[in-house]
């Protein structure tokens, strides 16, 4: 009885670290299911409501933290059980058994899992909620709505129930088969490891620089995949090099130095961890950051770019086939006038769309030469976009012209040339044949159907909202189709593609920088995780020190110079990571200079926020030393 009663007292105890590891399920467990629960909404991931490029932003986010749940509650719970194996040894010195150790160990883990997650799915929901309102009101998505799925509190759980079952059938496996001198031993056989080497950190140099010349040389439009295999070397050069940076630390022959490089030498396998852990965190916080800054402003000029007119239809016999002057008129009561009017038939199959040579140079000035039985594939795409793109062209196309039989034709070329704005009543691709094959087709085949492609500029595209939206309820009164039929015939209009590049890129930049904080968050509870456990340790030193005449200036300047380490070498590795990844992706694109700057930027942020923390870590070791023995 008296051991359980021990048992309360020691929990008592420890009660901040409980409220730490609590705390740290409740953070993981419900920003998942923020996330989670945004993806899964119904209402956001509709296409007929809101574009396919606004919702599909919300997927990176979304795994992001789900690797993010899995990967660091393992690791609070690891270093929650640090301070507590010294203690579970002197519960079996008092007599209680494994099994009671074991059960002990399953119920507390057990007991703070299931406040952490119950709290943390009541925090997530409303977190959800938080972020559907800044999407409706801040972005602009009116037909957002919230939405509660069972579903997404599933997938939560699950997700969850499995990394506590994995540390904790790890870590009960580890306390069976320990002794109680070494559970007594554990803090300090944790940190027992080979010291680094000359060779190890030249090898770690090298492999970070595989992964750099990767990028530098390799790297380009049509191995866009290569990013990844560069990330795995650099990822891997650095864990080599911060396994092995204790072979320069030790080379400081400073005084002040060697007294602040032996609090971190005495505990530097935990050291390396947490440091390889904080600077992956800081290298993708600041890459994924800075490039979705940088996509940004990419993505309305993609907008433009891809939308050559302002207002663009296409009219099939009673679909969208309203006269000029009633468009004008509608137009015109709006304050907008036509400055541009172009139509270009086109023969629309399946999933090809075919268009006259001849009627194309005449009407927009282009040049197109193709004899008869040839094709010039046209790819309406920029290939400064930021994308990848497949431009491998048919080699031929048969055309079933009916009782004529089968006709053939041959690929000439391949041409890259924006003349349609993107629209969903076209098809996927585009061929270009000459005049001859184009009324042969448009003849006899079955396949094809001769629409009208209407193209309009104004004078004031950014001004048009109004009058586009009452140009479209015109043409859905006038034709009289099924919604799924009117969707395919849906006007497309520069500003539309233009609002939906605004929103998407919004969405991007607002996640993400929602996905960089909780990783700089995440990577400051590592370090903070690490000072907490040794600090008790470290105020024994300190006493000692104290004792044989240390001042209270040196006791600070001791503390500062530790910290740096543990702060701000981290914070310097994932820097220059993320920068110069940052830089390596979009410089394919010609926004390498852009990327270095955002990049750049970034850091000097983060470095900012990183002395606040780094100063406030030093005030609050400095206080508990001086309340103790001061």
């Amino acid at each position: 009885m008296e051991k359980w009663k021990l048992l309360l007292k020691m929990i008592r105890y420890n009660k901040n670290a409980y409220k730490m590891y609590l705390y740290c399920n409740i953070f993981a467990v419900s920003l998942f299911t923020a996330l989670l629960s945004i993806y899964q909404n119904n209402s956001f991931s509709n296409n007929s409501e809101i574009d396919g490029s606004i919702s599909s932003n919300v997927f990176a986010p979304t795994v992001l933290m789900g690797l993010f749940l899995i990967l660091f509650i393992p690791y609070a719970y690891t270093a929650f059980l640090k301070g507590r194996k010294q203690e579970y040894a002197v519960f079996m010195v008092l007599g209680m058994t494994e099994s009671e150790v074991v059960a002990n160990m399953f119920l507390e883990c057990s007991i703070v899992s299931v406040a952490g997650g119950i709290t943390g799915l009541i925090f997530g929901s409303g977190l959800s909620f938080i972020f559907l309102v800044f999407l409706h009101h801040i972005i602009g998505l009116r037909s957002v709505q919230w939405e509660c799925h069972i579903e997404t509190y599933k997938i939560t759980v699950a997700l969850y129930a499995c990394a506590v079952i994995i540390i904790l059938c790890i870590n009960i496996l580890r306390i069976i088969k320990s002794q109680i001198l070494e559970l007594f031993k554990a803090k300090y056989k944790e940190e027992k490891k080979k010291k680094g080497s000359m060779c190890k950190l030249l090898l770690g140099l090298g492999i970070f620089c595989i992964g750099i010349l990767l990028m530098m040389i390799v790297y380009d439009f049509n191995r866009t995949y290569i990013w990844f295999f560069s990330i795995g070397f650099s990822i891997g050069g650095i864990a080599v090099i911060i396994c092995n940076l204790d072979f320069l630390m030790c080379r400081f022959h400073t005084k002040s130095w060697k007294i602040s490089l032996s609090f971190v030498l005495q505990n530097i396998k935990s050291w390396r961890i947490v440091t390889f852990i904080s600077a992956c965190l800081f290298g993708i916080l600041i890459f994924f950051l800075g490039h979705g800054i940088v996509t940004y402003p990419n993505f309305k000029s993609n907008a433009i770019t891809y939308s050559p007119y302002d207002l663009f239809y296409v009219k099939y016999q009673d679909i969208n086939n309203i006269g000029m002057e009633q468009i004008e008129d509608i137009l015109n009561r709006n304050e907008i006038h036509i400055t541009e009017e172009k139509t270009v038939e086109v023969l629309r199959g399946t999933a090809c769309n075919i268009i006259n040579a001849d009627e194309i140079n005449e009407k927009m000035g282009r040049d197109f030469q193709v004899e008869k039985g040839e094709f010039i594939q046209l790819f309406q795409i920029d290939q400064n976009d930021g994308y990848e793109h497949d431009t491998s062209p048919l080699p031929a196309l048969s055309v079933n012209l009916g009782d004529d039989g089968e006709m053939q034709i041959r690929l000439k070329e391949s041409c890259v040339d924006i003349l349609f704005n993107s629209c969903k009543s076209l098809g996927d691709f585009t061929l270009i044949i000459s005049d001859t094959d184009f009324k042969k087709i448009k003849m006899s085949s079955r396949e094809y159907l001769a629409e009208n492609a209407v193209m309009i500029n104004f004078d004031h595209w950014r001004k048009s909202e109004q009058a586009i939206k009452e140009l479209q309820n015109v043409m859905e009164k006038s034709n009289g189709l099924t919604a799924e039929d009117q969707y395919l015939y849906q006007i497309a209009s520069k500003l539309e593609k233009y609002t939906i590049a605004v929103q998407s890129s919004s969405v991007l930049v607002f996640f993400m920088f929602f996905v960089a904080f909780v990783f700089w968050s995440s990577a400051n509870a590592a370090i903070y995780f690490k000072m907490k456990s040794e600090l008790e340790e470290e105020r024994k030193i300190f006493f000692n020190l104290y004792r044989i005449g240390i001042l209270e200036k040196e006791l600070q300047n001791i503390l500062l110079k530790k910290n740096f380490f543990y702060y701000f070498v981290p914070f310097m590795i994932g820097g220059a990571f993320g920068i110069f990844y940052c830089y390596s992706v979009n410089a394919i694109y010609d926004y390498g200079i852009i990327g270095l700057i955002c990049g750049g930027v970034i850091a000097i942020i983060i470095c900012m926020m990183q002395m606040f923390v780094f100063w406030r870590a030093i005030q609050y070791e400095y206080h508990e030393f001086v309340r103790l023995y001061g």
